[in-house]
Parts: structure tokens; sequence; C-alpha cells
């Protein structure tokens, strides 16, 4: 059973990775635009990545209502426990 500290790891392995966001300003509650710096087309870019690596699927509508690390990773693990 995956937990919420697979999840949140696996976002940050894939925050740092590939968007070089440093690794200690990410938390749960660090919120991906104005902590993290990300713009839309980079909230975009993490979801595919989790989608392909994760095997979840994430739809765009889904997406816009995520803010933060946790509401990502609370999105994650709901979206893998219906599979």
């Amino acid at each position: 059973m995956i937990s919420q500290d697979d999840i949140f790891n696996k976002i940050k392995e894939v925050l740092v990775e590939e968007f070089e966001v440093e690794s200690d300003n990410i938390t749960l509650k660090a919120n991906l635009f104005t902590d993290l710096e990300l713009d839309s087309l980079d909230a975009i870019d993490l979801m595919v990545t989790l989608d392909k690596e994760l095997e979840i699927e994430i739809n765009t509508e889904t997406m816009q209502d995520m803010r933060t690390i946790e509401d990502v990773c609370d999105f994650v693990l709901a979206a893998m426990q219906d599979e």
C-alpha cells in the first residue's frame, strides 16, 4: 500500500530533478506557485510526469484546484486507491 509519504517523496524527487526546485523548500504546505515559483505550464508538466510515473489519470479540471504539495499528494493517493 502506497502512503502519503511515498507520494510526497516522489513529487519532491520530480520537482528537484525536473524543475530544479530547492529540496528544502518542498513541504506539504508549500504552494506550487508562490512558494515553489512554478507557473501554470510547470504545474501541467508536473501532473503529466506524475501521471506517467505513477500510472494514474489526472485531468486538467482537477489540476486547477491544486495549490499545495499536500493537495497533489491527496489527489494522487485518492486516484491510486480508486484503481
